[in-house]
């Protein structure tokens, strides 16, 4: 068999990657991981047309090409995403916008944070939603979609804005697809309309913060299940620095705060539960 159909890597490269992805990603892998990891690295081997795993991972650490850091470290990540995933954040969403109209009336500005947003399906959401049922806002409010990924292969596709087939009809509603997006060379691509909502920026939750405006709504759903528990208290005290004191913090359904951070409000709406700094 060959070396890069191995079901395992060996054991000084596959320690080596697990350090690379915590200091660098705050990641956590264990041993039980192997599969994932042999997977993840195949195409990269593959493309680039490089003996083995073991390889790839041995040029990375000698920094021979940074590029192939970066490929590693991207092929790592979870990705997975889709429009209007779980549902009932989004109607949470609703209600927490329609509580935030009144007490930024004077301002006319909403801040939103999509922390690793992939390829874009959660942000395009945000920005169909205000579409839908805030259309006066988007006319005459000044309103920000940041959309935030580690990855810069995945925020070429999300800038992009074009999806298949099975990634429009993952969650989307056929009304929307009408309304929002349009056929494009066998694909689906979002309006200009919801497009422009949106920012896409390069960022690593665990790294230098560039400088952040004062966030309203948070979507870090299904982002810590993958680091431990000092990264993940780590970051949500980082988060709270860049909320807005009456802001809302929007985690995945098997994530919580309990045992994490103390300062914080873990509040209820719509089926869902949210979370809100406490100063």
């Amino acid at each position: 068999m060959p070396p890069e159909y191995a079901l395992k890597v060996a054991a000084p490269q596959f320690a080596f990657l697990r350090e690379l992805l915590r200091k660098r990603t705050g990641v956590v892998i264990d041993d039980s991981k192997q599969y994932l990891v042999v997977a993840r690295m195949l195409p990269i081997v593959r493309q680039r047309k490089i003996p083995s795993i073991e390889t790839l991972l041995d040029r990375v650490r000698q920094g021979i090409d940074p590029s192939l850091e970066r490929d590693v470290l991207s092929a790592m990540m979870t990705h997975e995403t889709s429009f209007f995933r779980d549902k009932r954040p989004f109607e949470l969403l609703r209600h927490l916008i329609t509580e935030l109209i009144p007490k930024r009336a004077a301002e006319k500005q909403l801040v939103f944070w999509s922390a690793a947003c992939s390829t874009g399906q959660e942000p395009l959401s945000i920005a169909m939603l205000l579409h839908e049922h805030f259309r006066d806002l988007v006319a005459s409010w000044r309103i920000r979609i940041l959309a935030t990924d580690f990855s810069e292969l995945v925020l070429a596709k999300a800038r992009e804005g074009t999806y298949s087939d099975l990634e429009i009809n993952r969650g989307l509603d056929p009304g929307l697809k009408q309304k929002y997006f349009r056929p494009l060379q066998g694909r689906w691509s979002i309006s200009q309309d919801c497009r422009r909502l949106v920012e896409f920026r390069q960022f690593n939750l665990i790294g230098t913060w560039p400088p952040m405006p004062a966030c309203d709504i948070v979507f870090l759903r299904n982002v810590m299940l993958y680091f431990d528990a000092s990264t993940r208290g780590a970051l949500v005290r980082r988060v709270a620095r860049v909320m807005r004191p009456d802001g809302s913090l929007l985690l995945g359904g098997a994530e919580t705060l309990i045992g994490i951070d103390t300062g914080w409000q873990r509040l209820s709406s719509s089926g869902s539960s949210y979370y809100r700094p406490q100063r």
